[in-house]
């Protein structure tokens, strides 16, 4: 069988290197990976129209442009959780709206369509009071949809609440280094850590914290301001639970 391709989006304001190490990082795994420019449409309605093109048997992927896989396990094991029926996700948190609940963020969602034709075909845009895609998970919740959350296990600058269970902020880890995603890619200053862990997954290499947390050092205030705490503690946050 076919595996399911992997679709990002980005607007013009994302570095061109941004997508150049994304890319690299998908071709070593030999996934395969479809980034398109969706200048200044909302992230959720770019995914409804991607989920339009499929079929009810499809599994869709979504994954942010600054995100990636560390290994391919990881993917293969988002795919077999939507294959069987589940959402499968990053673990998210809306610090900005009324949601009290982790989600199943889309810098890294799995699902079959047909799921999402179950629970009413649902817009996945911004509202008030959800995230983009954070719909899929309330509903799923309401209608006993299994609803599988790889959760942050370190990041490099802390900088949000993941509701009660820590936080996460740029340069976050999810599971046992399974995925990646920057956060901000936006800003250059960020663009250093996010080639450097691309290209310590495409060159097949240990992870070098020491080495993510020399960049973060180098930042200048407001953004190494931000992780001062994380600092004192070595910027090595492990939220186990």
């Amino acid at each position: 069988m076919k595996l399911p391709v992997v679709y990002a989006m980005h607007w013009d304001n994302i570095p061109e290197n941004i997508l150049k190490k994304q890319r690299s990082v998908f071709d070593h795994l030999q996934i395969e990976l479809i980034q398109e420019n969706a200048n200044k449409i909302s992230h959720g309605t770019w995914m409804n129209d991607v989920i339009k093109r499929k079929s009810s048997d499809d599994i869709i992927i979504f994954c942010d442009i600054d995100a990636f896989p560390m290994r391919r396990s990881a993917y293969l094991m988002a795919v077999e959780n939507a294959e069987r029926g589940a959402i499968f996700g990053l673990a998210q948190f809306s610090n900005h709206k009324k949601g009290t609940e982790l989600y199943a963020g889309p810098m890294f969602m799995a699902f079959r369509k047909s799921t999402w034709e179950a629970m009413g075909s649902p817009a996945l845009k911004s509202s008030t009071d959800h995230d983009a895609a954070e719909v899929m998970s309330a509903l799923a919740r309401k209608e006993h949809v299994d609803l599988v959350l790889s959760r942050p296990s370190s990041c490099l600058i802390p900088k949000w609440a993941l509701g009660n269970e820590g936080v996460f902020g740029i340069g976050t880890f999810y599971g046992e280094c399974d995925f990646f995603h920057l956060f901000e890619s936006r800003k250059p200053a960020y663009e250093l850590i996010f080639s450097e862990v691309a290209d310590d997954v495409v060159a097949d290499r240990p992870l070098n914290f020491r080495r993510y947390l020399e960049i973060v050092e180098t930042l200048q205030p407001p953004e190494a301001e931000r992780g001062r705490a994380g600092r004192a503690q070595g910027f090595w946050h492990r939220l186990f639970k």
